[in-house]
């Protein structure tokens, strides 16, 4: 039953389809020009971690452009993380009983917005991070279960090498063998030597590939943007969170009232709140934070929940409560199909690409000198810029010898049919590379130059 709610909720929407997105067709290209033989982040310019990018691979060659085949992963790795949540909950007996509440509340939470429903990094980490728990909560002895440490480590790395800023999550691991290890100096070692064990392996074959630096600059050392930056209105971030985070708000009251329980369960509900803090410095310390930046507050949540949902309140508030977030999520969730979305006042504008693209280039190779990514949908990219911001590297240096000559060698492997100036850059690149950019001539559109 629990199953059957989560995609009776989920795949109406994702049949009918919901509009392309910006993020989402980035992520096609890098696994398009990934399934074409290029190198990640030598012939490639973006800072999608490995693991991620293996993934967009793996679903390019499968489903190659399909938004369908990527908003079904979603939704599938959405259902495998809160059965495997809800299972190491039951397991190690968190609770006083074991139910599926925990997995309840996440699977209708995640329902709550179409952002959920995107493939991104975030969401693919946070997989890995469910995976640790059971790993980091061992009541290690010395000499014994020293292996599962290992273990979770390596799984705490596995969910940074799909997306960096989860490394964070080091933390937690951190402070779990604090409260769980006997010998906290050796088992933090075995768990450090986990979480460097897979950037080892890359390390190594990025070494022999002669692509080390560009992985470092493009991804391991990426300053931290330690600002809020919202990718859409932070009102409407505000108003589709405003039910978990009333749910969050329930749940930690409830759980502050809680009779004296056995030293694993207490030790373990302080593993959660640094979950829950790890979880909101992610969140705030991302380049863009939008709706889909939340699904990593959604463990904490489902397992303080639990408190909420099985107090000794009486049974028709609880019942009224659950039904009010049912209700309230339905409704958000299908506010552009019900008509609603003028009296909620929300703008996806951000996220979505244009529903009919009117491009004067199609089934082309194209290079697009700017941020307006809705041209590729049509075309196909080539060059390794596909990220207009890590593009500056070369393109914001053109006074830099150094830039000219990439710029110069990269075009001169790959020459694409079009260029659209949307950066109105090619007066200098075409006086500074007059060999390359030079045998472009400009169209009737003033933006659009086509190859000689």
């Amino acid at each position: 039953m629990l199953i059957l709610l989560f995609l009776g909720i989920q795949l109406p929407l994702v049949l009918l389809g919901v509009r392309a997105t910006a993020p989402e067709l980035l992520h096609m290209l890098v696994g398009e020009r990934l399934a074409e033989g290029f190198s990640m982040y030598r012939d490639i310019h973006d800072n999608t971690a490995p693991i991620s990018a293996l993934v967009f691979w793996v679903l390019d060659v499968a489903a190659g452009r399909s938004f369908m085949a990527y908003r079904l992963t979603a939704v599938g790795l959405l259902l495998l993380q809160a059965l495997l949540l809800n299972s190491t909950l039951n397991r190690h007996n968190v609770y006083g009983t074991k139910n599926y509440l925990p997995a309840l509340l996440y699977l209708v939470l995640g329902s709550l917005s179409f952002e959920f429903n995107m493939l991104t990094p975030l969401l693919i980490g946070n997989t890995f991070l469910i995976l640790s728990l059971p790993y980091i909560i061992t009541l290690s002895r010395e000499g014994f279960d020293n292996n599962r440490l290992f273990v979770g480590g390596f799984m705490l790395g596995l969910a940074a090498m799909c997306y960096l800023p989860l490394a964070v999550f080091l933390l937690v691991g951190i402070f779990a063998v604090i409260f769980f290890a006997s010998n906290t100096f050796r088992s933090t070692m075995l768990m450090l030597c986990g979480f460097a064990f897979p950037y080892a392996v890359l390390m190594t074959f990025y070494l022999y590939t002669n692509t080390t630096q560009e992985f470092l600059e493009l991804h391991l050392l990426r300053p931290w943007q330690l600002q809020v930056a919202f990718l859409r209105p932070p009102a409407d971030v505000a108003k589709l969170m405003i039910i978990p985070a009333a749910i969050l708000l329930l749940s930690l009251l409830s759980s502050a009232s809680l009779p004296q329980r056995l030293v694993f369960q207490v030790k373990f509900q302080q593993l959660m709140w640094v979950w829950l803090v790890a979880s909101l410095l992610v969140i705030f310390t991302r380049d863009e934070i939008s709706v889909a930046t939340f699904v990593i507050v959604l463990p904490p949540i489902a397992y303080f929940g639990e408190f909420f949902f099985t107090s000794n309140r009486k049974g028709w508030i609880l019942n009224t409560v659950f039904l009010v977030m049912l209700a309230g999520v339905l409704v958000l969730r299908y506010r552009l199909v019900l008509g609603l979305n003028p009296y909620l006042m929300m703008d996806d504008s951000p996220l979505l690409l244009p529903e009919q693209v009117e491009v004067p280039v199609q089934n082309a190779t194209i290079l697009v000198l700017g941020n307006d990514i809705s041209y590729y949908m049509q075309n196909k990219p080539v060059t390794p810029y596909l990220n207009w911001q890590l593009a500056q590297r070369h393109f914001g240096r053109l006074n830099e010898y150094q830039a000219l000559f990439q710029l110069h060698e990269n075009f001169r492997h790959e020459m694409p049919q079009y260029l659209v100036d949307k950066a109105g850059m090619m007066p200098e690149l075409n006086y500074k590379l007059p060999d390359v950019f030079g045998r472009y001539q400009q169209t009737d559109d003033p933006t659009v130059y086509k190859l000689k």
